[in-house]
């Protein structure tokens, strides 16, 4: 109409159409829906990578041995089994005295050579229910697992159980073997049982934990 004052506004600030909204010139259309199925995506995504690294990858037999063997492992009052071999050498080594008959089983008495290399007690030698001698071993060790059995989640999230054979070395030419270490039966080492190795996921790695008793 003649002397009618019309209030133009700029394309720039026209609202949405149909939920679509115009950037700046050259950058393009946005669609609010298509960026909420972004965020979604993206959380969805963060989430899977969490899960994953709280997995830690599989833990499959290569997993195992390099979370068990890469670093020194520490022992506390396990037993690990000798040869008869493993135990003469000793004594001609000086590592022991020669076994003495203590009641239903024979004992050699450590020197401290033996001690160096991280023998914490007397050799036990023809215990009943104990076919090899053994002696018990503590402190900081190479060892390695030469056997997998099973493999179970637990003791709790970020814990796995593995059973299995478990071999500590010793730095001696008498041991050119690394000694198998003894299971848990009831409460009591056993020879023939096998080992529970607990392995931890921290760090976002595995690593060996502790063996449980």
């Amino acid at each position: 109409m003649p002397g009618a004052k019309y209030k133009y506004r700029d394309v720039g600030q026209r609202k949405p159409l149909f939920g679509l909204a115009r950037r700046a010139p050259g950058a393009g259309w946005f669609n609010p829906c298509k960026r909420a199925n972004s965020i979604l995506a993206g959380a969805v995504l963060a989430v899977l990578c969490v899960f994953c690294a709280a997995c830690g990858g599989e833990f499959d037999g290569t997993k195992i041995h390099n979370a068990a063997e890469h670093t020194p492992f520490h022992l506390d009052s396990e037993q690990a089994t000798l040869t008869p071999a493993e135990l003469d050498c000793g004594v001609e080594k000086d590592l022991w005295d020669a076994p003495v008959l203590v009641s239903e089983r024979s004992v050699a008495r450590l020197h401290q050579a033996a001690r160096d290399l991280g023998f914490s007690d007397d050799v036990s030698v023809g215990e009943p229910g104990f076919i090899n001698p053994y002696a018990q071993v503590r402190g900081d060790f190479m060892v390695r697992v030469t056997a997998i059995r099973d493999t179970q989640d637990g003791p709790g999230q970020g814990y796995k159980t593995v059973t299995g054979s478990l071999a500590v070395r010793i730095p001696h030419a008498c041991f050119p073997e690394d000694l198998p270490l003894m299971g848990i039966h009831r409460g009591q080492f056993s020879p023939n049982d096998p080992v529970a190795m607990v392995f931890a996921f921290d760090n976002d790695d595995w690593h060996l934990d502790h063996l449980a008793h």
